[in-house]
C-alpha cells in the first residue's frame, strides 16, 4: 500500500474515531478514592463537565481556538484544567462524548495540543499529589510519544516525572487498521502518585501537564492530595478491590515497531 493511500484511509477513519469511543467509554472503570493518608484533597472531572453539554461555549473543531476559561472540577475543590498549547493544526476541546484532541492529520502519534491540570491553592505542607487519567486512544497512541504527565510547581518549568505510574485498565475499543496490519485499541485509566517530600520549601501552586495526541478523547480526571507522604495501592491490589484484571505494565504494552511510524508519514 502506497503511503499515500494509507494517509487518505486514516484521513477517512477520523470521522468515525469520537462517536465509536464516546460510546464505548462508560463501560470503562470509574476512576476511585486512592487511599492517601492524613489530611487530603480531592478534585474530580466527570465525564459529563468535560464535554460540550457540560462546558458550553468553547471552541469547536478543529479546536485550536482559545478556551474562554478553565474547566473547573465538577467534585471536590478549586483544580482547574486548563489548555496551555494547541497541537499541530488543532487542539483540545469539549465534544459531545469528551475533551477531543482535534485536528485534520491522518499521522499517527500526531502532536494534539498539551492540557494541564492547575491548583493554585493546594493542600497545606503538601506532600503526595495523585493523578488519574482516563484517555481514549488513536491509532493505539494516547500521550504524544508516548511521554507520561510531568508536574510543575512554584509557577515554574520543572518537569518533574511521576514517582510511580500505574496503567489500572485497558478497556478494548475495537481495532485499527495500521501499517502492519490491524492492531487493538485501548481506552486507558492511569494512575499517576508524584512524592514532593524532598522538595525544601513552601509549594504555592503546582500544575500536572499532558499532551494527548490527536484524535485522541480524554474522558475523565481526578486529583488527590496529602499533607504525607503516601504510597498508593499497586495495581494488583486495586484491581481485587475494583474487581477487574490488572492491566500490563506501561513499559510492557508498547510493542509497536519503529518502523510503523516510519510507514504511516505521508
Amino acid at each position: 500500500m502506497s503511503k499515500i493511500n494509507w494517509s487518505l484511509r486514516l484521513l477517512l477513519a477520523v470521522v468515525a474515531i469520537p462517536c465509536a469511543l464516546a460510546v464505548n467509554a462508560f463501560a470503562a472503570m470509574s476512576l476511585i478514592d486512592p487511599g492517601l493518608s492524613g489530611n487530603t484533597q480531592y478534585d474530580e472531572w466527570t465525564n459529563n463537565s468535560l464535554t460540550i453539554a457540560g462546558s458550553p461555549g468553547y471552541p469547536g473543531f478543529p479546536g485550536s481556538g482559545a478556551w474562554p476559561n478553565p474547566i473547573g472540577s465538577d467534585l471536590g475543590g478549586d483544580a482547574t484544567l486548563n489548555k496551555t498549547a494547541n497541537g499541530t493544526g488543532g487542539g483540545p476541546y469539549p465534544a459531545s462524548g469528551s475533551i477531543y484532541y482535534g485536528g485534520f492529520s491522518g499521522d499517527i502519534n500526531n502532536n494534539g495540543g498539551t492540557l494541564a491540570v492547575a491548583d493554585a491553592t493546594p493542600i497545606s505542607n503538601l506532600q503526595t499529589v495523585s493523578l488519574q487519567i482516563q484517555i481514549g486512544e488513536a491509532w493505539t497512541y494516547d500521550f504524544y510519544n508516548e511521554v507520561l504527565p510531568t508536574l510543575s510547581y512554584n509557577g515554574g518549568a520543572q518537569s518533574v516525572a511521576p514517582t510511580t505510574s500505574s496503567l489500572l485498565e485497558q478497556f478494548y475499543n475495537g481495532t485499527v487498521e495500521m501499517p502492519t496490519g490491524p492492531e487493538d485499541v485501548f481506552i486507558n485509566t492511569y494512575l499517576l502518585t508524584w512524592d514532593l517530600s524532598g522538595i525544601v520549601g513552601t509549594i504555592a501552586d503546582f500544575a500536572v501537564s499532558f499532551t494527548g495526541v490527536q484524535h485522541a478523547q480524554l474522558y475523565t480526571l481526578r486529583l488527590d492530595q496529602s499533607d504525607q507522604v503516601s504510597a498508593t495501592p499497586e495495581p494488583g491490589s486495586l484491581a481485587l478491590l475494583l474487581g477487574i484484571v490488572p492491566a500490563a505494565a506501561w513499559c510492557m504494552r508498547r510493542r509497536r515497531d519503529a518502523a510503523a511510524t516510519e510507514l504511516a508519514a505521508c
